[in-house]
């Protein structure tokens, strides 16, 4: 990803997904300042997939010693079924080991990415829990 456009079709993925608001024109500028350099250090790397020729699904990796941390994978509800998180998922996986990483870390969703990560070959070593205490 190095474009501003891009970037608004990223935006235009994780709002729906994220449940969260749109980014205003400084933070689509911020956020290909953070893309853009990312990859150029080859730390952080941000993948579109597209079906049909639009954007539909996203995920990003951060590279540290050798690990891939992959985060913020999204995909278009519309879209889900079609092989578009695949397709992330495996650019991200090709990207980070050009950039040296041997390992690859995510934590995915029981009912949506966990499923295709199995398939992936990644490995369940636990879950995580959310409890809420009311005081």
């Amino acid at each position: 990803m190095r474009t501003i456009d891009q970037v608004r079709e990223v935006d235009a993925i994780n709002v729906p997904v994220w449940r969260q608001q749109p980014l205003d024109e400084e933070g689509l500028r911020t956020e290909l300042d953070d893309v853009v350099s990312g990859l150029e250090a080859g730390t952080h790397v941000r993948v579109l997939a597209r079906l049909d020729g639009r954007a539909v699904s996203t995920g990003g990796c951060t590279i540290v010693d050798g690990f891939a941390r992959l985060w913020g994978a999204a995909t278009l509800e519309e879209a889900r079924g079609r092989g578009a998180y695949r397709a992330v998922l495996a650019e991200r996986l090709r990207v980070s080991a050009s950039l040296g990483a041997t390992t690859a870390l995510v934590k995915g969703r029981t009912a949506t990415s966990a499923p295709i990560l199995a398939r992936a070959g990644f490995t369940h070593y636990g879950d995580e829990r959310a409890y809420l205490l009311r005081v």
